[in-house]
């Protein structure tokens, strides 16, 4: 397999289009750590947890996109990263500006290294 022994970090991995991108890592054979809001929440976590190698495969974190150091233990050890995860804002101040800065600082935080 084209991933086997590799480790790679999904961020945001119970989103629509991250979970399908853990379902096609694992099929392909990678070690996937990904990250999710809230391991407490069953209607986010099982889909993930019931993906063909996920019981071997799949590692699961709690971390929060704009909390610096939340992805530290996610990304450690990582070949890779796709950062999927977004913030979710119900009621921005600024509906244009606030989620970009979002992303963009969660990107930061989530990439930098010690």
């Amino acid at each position: 397999m084209a991933g086997e022994g590799k480790t790679v970090c999904v961020t945001g991995a119970s989103g629509f289009i991250a979970s399908w991108l853990v379902k096609l890592l694992l099929q392909r054979g990678y070690t996937v750590k990904a990250s999710v809001r809230n391991l407490n929440n069953p209607k986010k976590i099982e889909p993930l947890l019931a993906l063909e190698g996920a019981e071997e495969r799949l590692h699961l974190y709690e971390a929060e996109l704009l909390k610096e150091g939340s992805f530290d233990s996610v990304i450690d050890g990582c070949e890779g990263v796709f950062h999927t995860a977004s913030p979710v804002i119900l009621f921005p101040k600024d509906p244009q500006v606030r989620p970009l800065l979002s992303l963009v600082l969660g990107s930061f935080l989530s990439t930098t290294f010690p």
